[in-house]
């Protein structure tokens, strides 16, 4: 049998019927019918600029920029935006209207701005929301004429005739792959997409010479990133449970934790009912296995794009030996269905329980068991730093047998819903605000209609995790926010 490392490379850009019977990566390798290996070989920078070079024209004079998107297709832009720590770049990705309030608040010149929106499908419902509502704050600025000029969108090209059905007819469309293929998932996008590469172009200044060195420097390293990732997944056995903490030490570290926590829970998650599937990042708790992507690079932006790609790999080297579909998320779909048919039911938004600190952690008690070794909040909405550390330490010294981690959603329903439905060993505390605040650069009514998307997001997970989860209105001002 070949390894593991030349199988993938064998598999990568053919269809199912071109790979041979013995390689594992023909039936582990698809969602459905449709390829998702297209990340393993990264393209030419000829095609990169190529593409880039046909925008050059919208960007050239744009200084502000925000992306919008979800889960892999926002995820790995943060890491970068970390390290550089430039403040005219931001990322959107919560239908709170605290999270614009908090981006457009910052930008003084909407002429040099451009919203660079990002979704496989097109039809991600909190990115269209998102970009609709930005779309509103550039017409009330710009006018009914011109606001296009100020959006981009990055999608698959098969996709973009559903965005022009979808009132983006006049705004400039780019496909996610620079080799014009659909064939690379959202948390497999960075960094050999435009997901990556075009946010860290821009972060050059635009400048081709610098991105095609950065990008031809970690060519010539992936070899030996195969090498490490592909001896790291075969050295597990097959007893160990999935529970993973890659050890990073860098400074954009807190950044990179949605990115791997999507790749581990989505890639993983509920595909073995016999493995449990946890990733913390630099943690030291019993029962985890210690991951380190150890490469020496000089430039940070090269030692992002070596942690992303190793990774990759491992979850593709480890999903080869125990025979895991790792690219795709079938109990997300039980999610989105259950989305579906409360959007035909407005009413049951309003049943949600609705309390104080004390309420909330009377409820966790009451319904928590002793095999949750874990509780996972998630705030649906854009965390108050005071407010949330609290809960969480409340919650903490109640519980303190258990391991409590924070995520916000609904970016945690990219993330790690697929992991969580299989979960036995999590308790999910889901948290909505009772009333959220209004911003004056949106109207009121689109507001409305994002915080109910929110709040409808949160309502569908819960009903599809109820054995093991509580939905919870808090009320802020009980602690004076």
């Amino acid at each position: 049998m070949k390894n593991l490392k030349n199988y993938l490379l064998e598999a990568a850009g053919k269809a199912k019927d071109e790979i041979s019977a013995e390689n594992p990566y023909r039936e582990i390798a698809f969602d459905g019918n449709s390829p998702r290996l297209g990340w393993v070989k990264p393209v030419s920078f000829i095609k990169i600029k190529s593409l880039f070079d046909s925008i050059f024209p919208l960007i050239s004079k744009k200084e502000n920029f925000i992306f919008v998107g979800m889960g892999g297709s926002i995820n790995g832009i943060k890491p970068l935006l970390a390290l550089f720590k430039q403040p005219n770049f931001f990322t959107l990705d919560n239908l709170d209207p605290k999270a614009i309030d908090g981006i457009l608040s910052q930008i003084k010149n909407p002429e040099k701005t451009l919203v660079v929106a990002i979704s496989k499908s097109g039809t991600t419902p909190e990115t269209q929301l998102l970009s609709q509502t930005l779309k509103s704050y550039f017409i009330d600025k710009l006018g009914s004429d011109r606001w296009y000029e100020k959006f981009l969108w990055l999608t698959d090209p098969e996709s973009f005739e559903k965005l022009d059905r979808l009132s983006w007819i006049d705004v400039k469309k780019i496909p996610i792959q620079p080799d014009q293929c659909s064939d690379i998932g959202g948390r497999f996008s960075s960094p050999f997409t435009n997901i990556f590469l075009l946010p860290l172009f821009l972060l050059l200044n635009k400048n081709f010479t610098k991105l095609e060195h950065l990008y031809s420097q970690f060519i010539s390293n992936q070899d030996e990133i195969r090498k490490s990732a592909h001896e790291a997944a075969l050295s597990l056995n097959k007893d160990c449970d999935f529970n993973f903490s890659p050890f990073i030490e860098a400074d954009w570290v807190k950044s990179f934790i949605p990115w791997i926590a999507q790749l581990f829970q989505e890639s993983l998650g509920s595909k073995n009912s016999e493995k449990s599937v946890k990733t913390i990042v630099n943690f030291s708790g019993p029962n985890f296995i210690k991951l380190k992507a150890d490469f020496n690079f000089s430039e940070s932006v090269l030692s992002i794009m070596a942690q992303m790609y190793f990774y990759q790999l491992f979850i593709a080297y480890l999903s080869g030996k125990w025979g895991i579909n790792f690219v795709n998320q079938e109990f997300v779909e039980k999610y989105k269905k259950k989305m579906r048919a409360l959007e035909k039911k407005e009413s049951d938004l309003i049943d949600i329980p609705e309390g104080n600190l004390f309420d909330l952690v009377e409820k966790i008690d009451k319904k928590i068991k002793n095999e949750h070794y874990f509780i996972e909040l998630v705030f649906y909405f854009v965390p108050d730093a005071a407010v949330t550390s609290l809960i969480q330490k409340e919650i903490e010294e109640r519980f303190d047998k258990k391991i409590i981690l924070s995520f916000v959603g609904s970016d945690w329903n990219h993330q790690c819903y697929q992991a969580a439905f299989g979960d036995k060993n999590t308790f999910y505390v889901l948290i909505c605000l009772s009333s959220y605040d209004y911003t004056d650069f949106i109207s009121e009514n689109l507001a409305d209609k994002n915080i109910k998307t929110l709040r409808r997001i949160a309502l569908a997970t819960y009903q599809t995790l109820l054995d093991k989860s509580i939905l919870y209105n808090f009320n802020k001002k009980s602690l004076g926010g």
